[in-house]
């Protein structure tokens, strides 16, 4: 059992991972779509492999590398919120 201030450490990081990886992917494919199509999908996998070795990292930094479904569901969660923040945003931006 994990002390309770190490998950919401956890929980906190990933969820901040999960927002920060969706505002990079989003960049990243903005960028990346004038591309061939093996360009494409060599770079996607490659930035995949980069962030979650950073991820891994922090996680080590923060809690000894200990990883759970919580940390899944907070780094969806921070993904997801992301892309409502900009939808929000553009909604409130027409009006």
């Amino acid at each position: 059992m994990i002390e309770l201030s190490l998950q919401i450490k956890l929980l906190i990081f990933s969820f901040i991972f999960g927002f920060i990886f969706s505002i990079i992917l989003d960049e990243f494919n903005k960028i990346i779509k004038k591309y061939s199509n093996i360009i494409q999908i060599l770079s996607s996998f490659l930035l995949v492999c980069l962030m979650t070795i950073i991820y891994f990292i922090g996680i080590k930094q923060i809690g000894n590398a200990i990883f759970h479904i919580y940390s899944i569901i907070s780094i969806i969660v921070g993904f997801f919120s992301y892309i409502i923040l900009l939808k929000l945003i553009a909604n409130n931006t027409k009006r």
